[in-house]
């Protein structure tokens, strides 16, 4: 008897445990439901794409410091440089975009990026290393931000967005933490470091067949009463043979109405957008010193060993990775504008208390919150400026949003930072970073009172 009441028990626990279960698997099944097939096609291409660009970027500085024999000073504003001269491209991508489709510019990525990589690994001279590094970060990186930005945009519901966002931020995550490992494994073999440019190079590759082979054209139609959020099933390669198919002609004719139409004056005549714009260049600067002063202050102000510095980068991966879709669908019930607002101010906090705090764990605290402001700022702005963009705009707005952040991320960023480290000081210069999070903060919140509505809602 007793061994029946244990085998009943034993019984009793495993139909618990399946019951305990199963609504588990019942509530993720339902989320992943939520999106459709081709976003999860674009979240798998998102991180074939930067694990294959991650093993290599990182070392693109001690290639051109080993080959050039530039000074680190030299090399910054080499890679800050190629930045800044690609930010005049990126409206132009974006209003490829919106005529020729996201497909178009998400293969000039993959092919900018095949080129950039696979040359990185054989040239030598000044000039083609220089033009190299501008494909690669002027062209290919802001390409593929335009075009994925606006995909998500066409695929997923507006009040879901904030959540596609942060799946493919997640990926984006995943990329730098997977690519770096895998480099480190190729160099552990007594690889050579132009190895993991040919690796890169022909992970690149491989992305490209994937964006032929896998995913489709997503630019929204508004013809024949048709919605405008309604996903197109995609013309072939460049569309040229879909002109001899009705659908196909309708797509043209739609093309030409937004290249004659308003387009570019109704982007500039937006002052919302404009001023959204703005606000986000100062969390952005902020965001640029991440890996530019912030190391600096850290591992000569403050004398962090730098394999430590090393290890904070992972943990700042790991944070961003564990935290980046449970913080967003935590606070999505708060206006994404006083979202944007608190990852400025731990923006702030997180880079300007590096000089105040002790090194231990008031230092790792302060690091997860400049990790959290990752986790936020990036798929939150980015679902900001698709609620305010019109379905047949999106790439416009999209390619000015890339030029804003790789204007106040990657060129104004490093450009700035040094400058004012060498003004203002160690103690200064984390001074002004905390005021800049926190005026950041202020004028989103000013923002969001002036228009009196929720971003993408009404109040």
């Amino acid at each position: 008897m007793p061994e029946i009441d244990v085998s009943d028990r034993v019984g009793c626990r495993v139909t618990f445990s399946h019951a305990s279960r199963h609504p588990r698997l019942h509530r993720l099944s339902r989320q992943f439901r939520l999106f459709p097939r081709r976003f999860w096609l674009l979240v798998a291409g998102t991180l074939l794409y930067l694990v294959a660009i991650s093993l290599a970027f990182p070392y693109t500085p001690i290639l051109l410091e080993r080959r050039l024999h530039l000074s680190l000073a030299a090399v910054g504003l080499v890679m800050g440089g190629a930045a800044l001269a690609g930010l005049p491209l990126q409206p132009f991508a974006g209003s490829l975009s919106d005529r020729y489709g996201r497909r178009a510019v998400m293969l000039g990525c993959a092919a900018c990026e095949a080129v950039a990589y696979l040359g990185l690994a054989l040239a030598h001279g000044f000039w083609p290393l220089l033009l190299l590094v501008f494909i690669d970060r002027g062209l290919g990186w802001p390409l593929f931000l335009t075009a994925s930005n606006a995909m998500v945009a066409d695929l997923v519901r507006a009040r879901l967005r904030p959540q596609g966002y942060s799946l493919v931020r997640l990926m984006i995550g995943a990329g730098y933490v997977v690519g770096p490992l895998l480099a480190a494994a190729v160099l552990a073999l007594g690889a050579p470091l132009a190895t993991l440019f040919l690796i890169a190079g022909a992970g690149c590759l491989a992305y490209l067949v994937f964006v032929l082979v896998a995913l489709k054209e997503t630019h929204p139609r508004a013809v024949h009463g048709r919605l405008a959020s309604e996903v197109s099933e995609g013309p072939t390669l460049f569309g040229a043979l879909s002109l001899f198919t009705a659908p196909g002609r309708l797509r043209a004719r739609e093309r030409r109405r937004t290249r004659t139409g308003p387009g570019w004056r109704r982007v500039l005549r937006d002052r919302r957008f404009l001023a959204f714009c703005a606000v986000s260049l100062l969390p952005l600067f902020i965001f640029g010193q991440i890996y530019t002063t912030y190391p600096v202050l850290l591992t000569s102000y403050r004398h962090l060993p730098t394999a430590t510095w090393g290890l904070l980068v992972s943990f700042i991966g790991l944070v961003i990775v564990l935290t980046q879709y449970p913080s967003v669908r935590l606070l999505r019930r708060l206006d994404p504008l006083y979202q944007v607002a608190l990852a400025s101010l731990l923006f702030g906090m997180g880079v300007g208390l590096v000089a105040f705090v002790p090194l231990g764990w008031a230092l790792l605290v302060t690091v997860a919150a400049l990790a959290l402001a990752q986790a936020l700022f990036v798929p939150l702005s980015t679902t900001i400026v698709s609620h305010l963009a019109s379905a047949e705009l999106r790439g416009r707005y999209m390619g000015v949003w890339t030029l804003v952040w790789m204007a106040g991320a990657s060129a104004l960023g490093p450009l700035l930072g040094g400058l004012m480290l060498a003004a203002l000081g160690p103690r200064g210069s984390c001074y002004l970073v905390i005021a800049l999070g926190i005026a950041g903060a202020g004028l989103y919140a000013v923002l969001r009172a002036k228009t009196g509505r929720r971003v993408g809602g009404t109040t």
